[in-house]
């Protein structure tokens, strides 16, 4: 992944985009505790989306510090969560699927090596020429 040929040929529709985008994320966060618990809005919040939304609007270059560090804190999280979320769904997931076949005696790939056998191409029967016209 080139990184560094993304983040320096930002556009300002991108730009325009990032500043709309987190301005909304904040507006969201400032209305929250008034419409879910009827609390007071989140003045904080009110001021970051406020200045994100003026900035993509008016002067979207000036967010582009912003949207580059922003960029590459998601491609570090990024990276890092593939690593995780991979890691948990291979040895979480595929890990005991394979223990539990191996324990049946199941092997769906036919991995044994056979002396006498002249090939380990399974023949397939022919499909009829309309087969792809109606799927299911």
């Amino acid at each position: 992944m080139n990184s560094q040929a993304s983040q320096t040929e930002t556009s300002l529709k991108q730009l325009r985009q990032f500043g709309w985008l987190m301005g909304g994320v904040f507006g969201i966060i400032t209305f929250w505790p008034l419409v879910f618990r009827g609390e007071g809005i989140r003045i904080w919040a009110f001021i970051i989306a406020g200045a994100f939304g003026l900035l993509g609007t008016v002067f979207p270059n000036g967010l582009k510090p912003v949207y580059r560090a922003w960029m590459i804190f998601g491609e570090k999280i990024g990276w890092l969560n593939s690593r995780i979320l991979l890691g948990l769904l291979f040895y979480g997931m595929l890990t005991p699927i394979s223990l539990v076949m191996m324990l049946l005696g199941k092997r769906p790939l036919q991995l044994q090596f056979d002396p006498k056998a002249e090939t380990y191409r399974v023949p397939k029967e022919a499909r009829a020429p309309d087969h792809v016209l109606k799927p299911f």
